[in-house]
């Protein structure tokens, strides 16, 4: 599962699934008494879909930026 907690989200953070990083979502609720995270994104068609998600299910968006690394000679 993965490293984040529900303390680690905040609604408007911009998140994926560890499943799925193709597709991005939005926070729009926490839910601490179930530990799930509600997110809302748009399908290709645009259609808005929203569903809830354990929050070891999700990583943040800024995970999946590339490293960079420096190199000296």
């Amino acid at each position: 599962m993965g490293k984040y907690k529900i303390e680690d989200f905040a609604i408007g953070d911009t998140v994926y699934h560890l499943s799925n990083t193709l597709i991005m979502m939005v926070v729009i609720d926490r839910y601490m008494h179930i530990n799930e995270v509600e997110c809302r994104w748009l399908t290709k068609s645009g259609e808005k879909q929203i569903d809830t998600f354990l929050a070891e299910e999700l990583g943040k968006k800024d995970d999946l930026r590339p490293k960079i690394r420096q190199i000296s000679i």
